[in-house]
């Protein structure tokens, strides 16, 4: 009995103990979550910064996100006195609601997606260009970070819903007419939209049976571009823009009040504008029209689009060679072989693309004998600025043997061309091989037999006045008269005694990337407008060979008599 009184009183004694050291030391606190952490770090940001939106963090500071063990949010931070609020109350349930799991730049918020709140309620994102909505509330700035996360200011409370909430300022209705002998509304056209200020994307919208997509937007400017396999909205590059007593109408795009080579769309493809700030309406409808095009006529479209680069190549080269300027290529033979290189890339790689297009189409139709010339164009360009094509096919072509291969492949092609307009163009490539080899009798025969039957461009006049100088004097200096007849500061000539021929030539072709050689023809130096540093005669009359093309030739082509 007293040893169970003993017990007894040994086990009270521990349990006293216990109790005394537990108060002497109490149990720690958990440490904070890392959600707690990256909040308290969101708090300090706001507080330094944004005195803007201080209600919403006082009440942020007093959230219990001790559960929470995500360290990258995104916060929407709501600004003071949101009197417009579509929800009741911000409090420190419903503000959980802004914050969302993961951490989103402005970026990542792309239209259609999906935010899951701490609370799990999901937030729909919106995004008309730059401007982006959650549950139809904007973001307003761009995004500040703070430690992993990052926090966007919202004019009001974000309301809770099961579906996105969208709100936008304007609703553009983009109408595509079919031009079949009358207008038919297009279905499954593609239209690219964009932010006209930004660039940013809206997204791609499809024409239903209407002929109509319903393009809803935030921004005041709006760009797009439209597409269908098998239909255009241009028509031997013109912008359709209707009928007119059953023709097909079109776009006066540089606004000289008429239709001409310089209203064809420079790009392809046409991208349309509409301005908001110039109408009252927010809904506006912008009507298209397309027509139908073959397969060939859309190969031949897209080859036009590529001679167009190109076209702007040789261009930007033949400034450089001309204009002379602080940078001059004649200054190295370096510089001049950097620009040489940077054409012959260009002019091979639309040759390439020639090449490939031709495949599939028709060997008689119009539109591979109108590629197939372009090809012939390009060679002779080569021929001009090197003094070699090249090659023809897989083969390389000495310079010696260039021009006599040109006339023989221009001959036949003109022989077995069904289109007067593309024979008209054979002869006049035919009369300027014949003008570069200074063979002017044969020049001056080609040309003649393009210009009577239409050919009348600049460049065909100066070969015309340049090749008949000694044949009929004449009649070079009536032909160049109607040259120098467009250009105000050029007076009329009554003979051949000095510079008259490269000051027309300069006139007339600078700018359109066929000038440089004809400097060669004339045996000038370029220097008409202005002393062009570093210019030798006549080693710069052409361009230097790439080294690459002269090892991969073995042999066969020489650099051009000067460079190194």
């Amino acid at each position: 009995m007293k040893t169970l009184a003993y017990y007894l009183l040994g086990i009270f004694s521990l349990c006293l103990l216990n109790a005394c050291s537990d108060e002497d030391n109490p149990t720690p606190e958990p440490p904070p979550s890392k959600g707690q952490e990256e909040v308290q770090k969101i708090v300090e940001v706001l507080k330094e910064s944004n005195p803007e939106v201080s209600q919403f963090v006082e009440i942020l500071e007093k959230v219990n996100v001790a559960d929470l063990t995500q360290d990258e949010l995104t916060v929407f931070a709501v600004k003071n006195s949101s009197s417009a609020s579509r929800a009741t109350v911000l409090d420190t349930a419903s503000i959980k609601n802004h914050i969302a799991k993961g951490s989103y730049t402005k970026d990542d918020l792309k239209d259609g997606t999906k935010l899951t709140s701490i609370s799990n309620e999901t937030l729909y994102v919106t995004r008309t260009g730059n401007d982006v909505l959650i549950n139809g509330v904007n973001i307003i700035g761009d995004a500040i970070q703070a430690g992993n996360s990052y926090v966007y200011i919202v004019p009001e409370i974000i309301p809770v819903g099961e579906t996105p909430v969208t709100t936008y300022k304007h609703q553009t209705t983009i109408k595509v007419n079919l031009i079949d002998g009358e207008y038919k509304p297009l279905d499954g056209v593609s239209i690219a939209a964009k932010n006209g200020d930004t660039g940013m994307e809206l997204g791609t919208f499809t024409t239903d049976a209407t002929g109509a997509a319903v393009i809803s937007h935030n921004c005041d400017t709006l760009t797009y571009t439209i597409s269908k396999e098998g239909y255009s909205d241009l028509s031997d590059g013109f912008l359709l823009v209707g009928m007119e007593d059953g023709n097909l109408s079109y776009a006066d795009l540089n606004g000289d009040g008429r239709i001409d080579e310089g209203d064809k769309v420079s790009g392809k493809p046409y991208t349309y504008f509409l301005n908001y700030k110039n109408y009252t309406e927010s809904h506006l409808t912008d009507t298209c029209y397309m027509i139908a095009v073959s397969e060939a006529e859309t190969t031949l479209a897209e080859w036009n689009n590529v001679l167009k680069g190109y076209n702007n190549e040789i261009l930007n080269m033949d400034m450089q060679l001309i204009t002379g300027s602080s940078d001059s290529p004649y200054e190295s033979d370096e510089s001049m072989k950097s620009l040489a290189n940077i054409y012959y890339a260009s002019a091979s790689k639309t040759l390439e693309t020639g090449e490939k297009l031709l495949n599939g189409l028709g060997d008689n139709s119009t539109e591979k004998q109108t590629i197939q010339l372009g090809i012939y164009r390009i060679k002779v360009d080569l021929y001009a600025y090197f003094g070699t094509m090249f090659k023809s096919g897989s083969n390389f072509i000495s310079a010696d043997e260039s021009k006599d291969l040109l006339v023989s492949i221009l001959t036949q092609y003109k022989e077995t061309c069904s289109s007067g307009e593309l024979k008209n163009e054979t002869s006049f490539l035919l009369a300027k091989v014949h003008l570069l080899a200074t063979e002017y009798a044969k020049a001056y025969e080609n040309i003649q037999s393009a210009i009577p039957n239409g050919y009348s461009d600049i460049e065909g006049k100066l070969i015309l006045a340049i090749s008949a100088k000694d044949i009929n004097r004449q009649e070079a200096i009536t032909t160049l008269n109607s040259v120098r007849g467009f250009f105000d500061w050029l007076a009329p000539i009554q003979s051949l005694d000095g510079n008259e021929l490269i000051e027309t030539c300069h006139a007339g072709l600078n700018g359109n990337g066929n000038l440089y050689p004809y400097y060669r023809v004339l045996n000038k130096a370029i220097n008409y407008t202005q002393v062009v540093t570093g210019f030798t005669m006549p080693k710069h009359h052409l361009l230097p060979i790439p080294q690459s093309v002269i090892d991969e030739s073995n042999g066969v082509i020489k650099q051009n008599s000067g460079y190194n």
